[in-house]
C-alpha cells in the first residue's frame, strides 16, 4: 500500500513538473522579444570581438568564449522566479508541490542556457574558427557548467524574490556558489585546448556532476521553507 502511494505521488510530481515546464515554454513563445533581444545582444558582442580580434589562438578563443558565456548566464538570471508576480506564486502554492516548482524552473533555466550556449558556439565558430583538439569534451564541460548555473541561479532568484533590486541580490548570492563550478570548468576546458587523452576529463566531469547533485538536493530541500514564506 505504501509503495503504491509513493509511486502515485512520484507520478503526480512528474506530471506537475512537466506541466509547469510547458507553461514556462508557452509563456516564452508569447514573449519572444526577451529571448531574441538576448540573442541579438550575443550576436553583437561576438561580432564586436570579431572586428577587433579577426583571428584568435585556442587560449584567446577559450577566454573570450567563457567571458561571453558567463555574461549571458548572468543576463538569464531573471528568467525564473523574478518574472513571476506574487499573485501567480500564491496561486501555485495551493495547486502544486513545491518540488515541482523548483525543478521545473531549473529545467527551463537549463533549456534557455543550453540554447544560449548553442548560439554562442555557432557564432564563435563562424566568425572565429577554432582548432581545439577535444572540442566535444570542451562543449560537454560547458554544458555541465550551465547545468550548475541553472540550479544555483534559479534557487537564489527565489531567495531574492521579495528584495529590492532582486536581480542584483540574486547575482550576489550566486557568486560564492558559482566559483567552484567555474574553477573546475575552466580547468577541464583548459585540458581540452591541449592535445591530452580524453580520459583526463572524467575526474573534472565527476566533480561538476557532484556539485550539480548537491545544488539540486539543497534547492529541493531548502526551497520548501522559502516557498512557505
Amino acid at each position: 500500500m505504501y509503495f503504491c502511494c509513493g509511486k502515485f505521488m512520484q507520478t503526480a510530481l512528474i506530471k506537475q513538473i512537466k506541466q509547469l515546464f510547458l507553461k514556462e515554454f508557452r509563456m516564452e513563445l508569447k514573449n519572444k522579444y526577451a529571448l531574441w533581444s538576448l540573442v541579438l545582444l550575443l550576436t553583437v558582442s561576438v561580432f564586436i570581438i570579431y572586428t577587433i580580434q579577426k583571428e584568435a589562438s585556442n587560449k584567446v578563443w577559450h577566454s573570450l568564449f567563457y567571458v561571453v558565456l558567463i555574461f549571458g548566464v548572468v543576463q538569464n538570471i531573471g528568467r525564473s522566479f523574478l518574472m513571476e508576480n506574487s499573485g501567480s506564486l500564491l496561486y501555485y502554492k495551493f495547486l502544486v508541490d513545491s518540488r515541482a516548482i523548483i525543478l521545473s524552473k531549473i529545467a527551463y533555466q537549463f533549456l534557455v542556457n543550453a540554447f544560449f550556449l548553442g548560439v554562442l558556439t555557432a557564432l564563435m565558430s563562424f566568425w572565429l574558427p577554432q582548432g581545439i583538439p577535444h572540442f566535444t569534451e570542451y562543449l560537454i564541460t560547458a554544458m555541465l557548467f550551465t547545468l550548475c548555473n541553472s540550479a544555483v541561479f534559479t534557487f537564489n532568484s527565489a531567495l531574492a524574490l521579495g528584495a529590492k533590486n532582486s536581480s542584483l541580490v540574486a547575482m550576489i548570492l550566486s557568486l560564492p556558489l558559482l566559483i567552484p563550478s567555474l574553477l573546475v570548468s575552466l580547468r577541464s576546458a583548459s585540458k581540452a585546448i591541449s592535445p591530452l587523452d580524453s580520459h583526463l576529463f572524467i575526474q573534472d566531469w565527476g566533480v561538476l556532476i557532484l556539485l550539480l547533485i548537491m545544488q539540486l538536493v539543497l534547492s529541493v530541500v531548502l526551497f520548501k521553507y522559502v516557498w512557505e514564506e
